[in-house]
């Protein structure tokens, strides 16, 4: 049984990315022991509310009962998502509708809040595949839920090829000795052992820190020379590191050094070249929406590009 996290929170709307996050939330359920909760945000647009004539009651403008019946085929999606697995009769399946006196107006926050009220919760979130100018024009829910969240978020495409094995097989964990990386790896490491998956610690390096037996001769080996054996020296320091925060980990965990100048693209390619339905979990540094944009976000670009699950812890 988990000891970090007993509730296991999946949005639902009844999408396809909803559905397979609905699946790998059960997954992610059956392993820590945890209760799985689906969650359905009735939302209210801002355009209706602007039209809202002062003497007339929001519910009857709104059609509560046509936007109830949207939240019954979102749980029947669930549900029906829910039947194949394997494990599914074994699963404690909770059912929450939020909504406030009338409606929603920032789904997001209503899940974030949720979340908040719930003890050792983690969520998790279906994608679409916008890209960073699509955010932001349409809007993304999921990218709204990760910069507000205390808890772990857990973003999926439904294209994600753990949803059709429903397994994990490895678990991906970049380290990089920060205070959220560590609490990946504690995280990584509950999962490891609930559900006796391996890990595999990535560190990525700058490509011009040479690598063993890749060094220049002649002019500016010495150079050479000091960048490996200093790179060198980090890794090992960084890989012990992590381990001690994981813990004990049975089935093994493994150590892959990446030489890369995009961190981000270097974690994504090491996931699509396992073979064993990978999920990653990495830290996320806490950097508001803007800022990231404009500075860059290794977990942000992963998110967008992993074709397997991706959890960020703060």
């Amino acid at each position: 049984m988990s000891e970090q996290i007993s509730s296991v929170i999946v949005a639902i709307d009844g999408s396809q990315e909803a559905e397979a996050a609905t699946r790998h939330a059960a997954l992610l359920a059956s392993l820590y022991h945890a209760t799985l909760q689906l969650v359905n945000v009735l939302p209210l647009h801002p355009a209706e509310l602007s039209d809202l004539p002062a003497n007339r009651e929001g519910e009857v403008d709104f059609d509560r009962e046509q936007r109830d019946a949207k939240a019954d085929v979102a749980f029947d999606h669930a549900r029906h998502a829910l039947k194949d697995l394997s494990f599914a009769s074994t699963l404690n399946v909770e059912e929450v509708r939020l909504r406030g006196e009338s409606f929603v107006s920032h789904p997001e926050r209503a899940i974030v809040e949720h979340a908040r009220q719930q003890t050792k919760s983690q969520l998790v979130m279906g994608a679409r595949h916008l890209g960073e100018i699509g955010k932001w024009i349409k809007g993304s829910v999921s990218n709204a839920v990760i910069h507000r969240a205390q808890s772990p978020v857990t973003v999926l495409h439904a294209d994600a090829e753990i949803v059709e094995t429903a397994r994990i097989g490895r678990i991906l964990l970049p380290s990089d000795g920060s205070e959220a990386s560590d609490n990946a790896a504690r995280l990584a490491g509950d999962l490891a052992r609930s559900g006796n998956i391996p890990v595999e610690i990535i560190y990525c390096q700058p490509s011009s820190e040479v690598p063993p037996g890749n060094s220049s001769e002649g002019d500016g080996s010495d150079r050479d020379s000091s960048n490996r054996d200093s790179g060198e020296a980090e890794a090992k320091r960084i890989f012990a590191h992590t381990r001690d925060v994981l813990g004990e980990v049975g089935a093994g965990v493994h150590e892959s050094l990446l030489q890369a100048e995009r961190y981000g693209e270097a974690i994504v390619e090491q996931a699509r070249n396992c073979d064993d339905s990978p999920v990653i979990m990495m830290g996320r540094r806490g950097l508001g929406r803007w800022r990231e944009t404009l500075l860059g976000s290794v977990s942000q670009k992963v998110i967008e590009l992993a074709p397997c699950p991706v959890t960020v812890v703060v």
